[in-house]
């Protein structure tokens, strides 16, 4: 008799347990959906892939690009350097970024290299910190014994060469800096109705869908 009862309850343990699974793996994926279709905004700025931070999981994005809105300014850590985000331009891709140290100011307390890979770099500006021995060409990097290197635009550079601006214009002016993703996939992605983002366990590309994450092999596409 409890032999009979145990086999008859044995298929239904299992339905209940396939839905129980299914359903949670469902509430997982459109949580990842609608996490990742949010941006983040601060200041005026509005940041999406890769960017995460504030709003967006760390599967929004992929690590190196986590945002902090502080103070109602966006902010990004690279190489242990401290930005500020400008502004954005996603046809680039590409940030105007800058140095949050000599942010409205040249002199820092501690005077650092910007130490990071530049695809869109178009001038480096080097500056010289010896108020005592004035004066000195700020843009002649070949005078430059002891300084500091901060990318600038070459437009700025050239101002500050014709006595047109300030070092501290210039440097606030920031420098564009390209991102290193792959629009085709992020592109196919979103087309298909899905959000892109990062899987946090292979450490690639993934396309959120309602339904299923897709990865490289279904390509990027959410049906």
């Amino acid at each position: 008799m409890h032999t009979l009862l145990l086999q008859s309850l044995f298929p239904l343990l299992l339905i209940t347990s396939f839905l129980s699974i299914n359903v949670e793996l469902s509430l997982s994926q459109y949580e990842q959906h609608t996490n990742c279709s949010k941006e983040i905004n601060c200041g005026g700025i509005s940041l999406s892939y890769p960017f995460w931070g504030v709003n967006r999981a760390n599967y929004c994005g992929p690590p190196g690009f986590e945002v902090e809105c502080l103070e109602n300014v966006p902010m990004i850590n690279i190489s242990s350097i401290t930005y500020r985000i400008l502004k954005t331009n996603s046809s680039a891709p590409s940030v105007t970024v800058a140095r949050q140290d000599y942010w409205e100011t040249i002199c820092p307390p501690t005077y650092v290299n910007t130490n990071i890979n530049f695809s869109l770099l178009q001038f480096e500006l080097c500056l010289v910190f010896h108020p005592e021995f004035p004066p000195f060409n700020p843009v002649d990097t070949r005078a430059c014994t002891t300084g500091v290197n901060v990318p600038v635009f070459t437009t700025a550079a050239l101002a500050l060469e014709a006595n047109r601006t300030t070092i501290k214009d210039v440097v606030d002016g920031g420098f564009e800096l390209g991102l290193q993703i792959d629009n085709v996939k992020c592109n196919s992605c979103v087309q298909s109705a899905g959000t892109c983002g990062f899987n946090t366990i292979n450490g690639g590309f993934s396309c959120f869908c309602l339904d299923q994450a897709y990865a490289s092999t279904r390509k990027f596409l959410c049906h």
